[in-house]
């Protein structure tokens, strides 16, 4: 027998009936239930339980339409790709809501609580950070958590993916396009003075002059690296702004100012064997390249983001990471499993 239960609130209820104060021991129950329901293994008996709890008290009702709602408004975005691309919303869904380990009910006993206590993170910040919008789950090229790999491409080209990356290929008789949507790549060029090779991102172009240089796209701002010869990076809007780097030199840019070209990057290339090489840089970059090794989130307060880092990492083992983070800087860290870590200074 198939059952369904509302996560709306009851027709006529106020708002403030609904965000009255609610007993911890209600919360704890109607997250309990939640988990019995998501697991897919409650019995006739048990759903009829449930309704007698539900009705039993006005703070039961309240407390079940807290933890519903709050689960519904997370995954809502998410059911939309579903209109779109059949399938790919509710795979993510189930992916998110097993991501610690789908055979434990306490993973997502502490999955719904962590929404709770924290509001605005929600379990499409993680499905966003990790899968950007719907052209990455339908990519050309991409990787998910942890992965890294190599395509080759039709031309005799090779692009490297790191972790959560996604980009597009579009090859004609004219030009060779890489189009990056997320993450972050390096491209070995073969050589065809007949078609340039331009990799895009959000924020402009970085044509090829050379043959080996790195891309990444981050939320409102690009990179550019070049390990052999020459590239040329333009911003978008202003296609006039344009700067040639040589080998050695890398730069950020955004839609319409390219930034101070620098020299000795080069250990930001260190994902490629595994690594993460941290120069001075502030612990927000740092955890901002940890994220696409985890299947949780990292959430760092403002004040933490500001420390700085120095040291090579691990990448593949991102718990050895945040634990020498801790040993080493004035921080301390809140878990809610390895779905969700907050990040915040002592």
């Amino acid at each position: 027998m198939n059952h369904s239960f509302s996560v709306a609130r009851p027709d006529g209820e106020s708002s403030s009936a609904v965000h009255q104060s609610i007993s911890q021991v209600a919360l704890d129950a109607a997250i309990d239930w939640m988990v019995l329901f998501l697991s897919g293994e409650a019995s006739d008996t048990e759903y009829q339980r449930f309704a007698r709890w539900k009705s039993a008290d006005g703070q039961h009702e309240h407390a079940w339409n807290k933890v519903a709602g709050v689960l519904d408004r997370s995954f809502a975005p998410i059911r939309s790709v579903s209109q779109r691309l059949p399938g790919h919303g509710k795979a993510a869904e189930q992916a998110i809501l097993q991501a610690a380990d789908p055979r434990h009910s306490a993973s997502r006993r502490k999955l719904l609580g962590g929404l709770l206590t924290v509001g605005a993170i929600s379990a499409m910040g993680v499905f966003a950070v990790k899968n950007g919008n719907v052209s990455t789950l339908v990519a050309d090229l991409r990787t998910g958590t942890g992965e890294r790999r190599t395509f080759d491409l039709p031309d005799g080209s090779t692009v490297m993916l790191n972790a959560c990356s996604s980009a597009d290929v579009n090859f004609d008789g004219t030009s060779r396009v890489i189009r990056l949507h997320k993450g972050e790549l390096i491209v070995t060029v073969k050589p065809d003075t007949d078609r340039p090779f331009v990799v895009q991102t959000d924020c402009g172009t970085v044509r090829a002059l050379g043959t080996r240089f790195l891309v990444r796209q981050e939320d409102d701002r690009s990179f550019a690296l070049v390990f052999e010869h020459t590239v040329e990076v333009a911003t978008r809007n202003s296609h006039s702004d344009s700067r040639v780097l040589h080998e050695g030199d890398a730069v950020w840019f955004d839609r319409d100012d390219i930034g101070v070209v620098q020299a000795g990057l080069e250990g930001k290339a260190a994902w490629v064997g595994g690594m993460l090489s941290a120069n001075d840089e502030a612990l927000g970059d740092v955890i901002a390249a940890l994220r696409p090794y985890r299947n949780g989130f990292v959430q760092v307060s403002a004040a933490a983001a500001q420390l700085r880092v120095l040291g090579a990492f691990p990448l593949d083992d991102t718990n050895r990471v945040l634990e020498s983070l801790v040993q080493t800087l004035p921080i301390r860290l809140v878990k809610y499993s390895d779905w969700l870590v907050l990040i915040d200074v002592v």
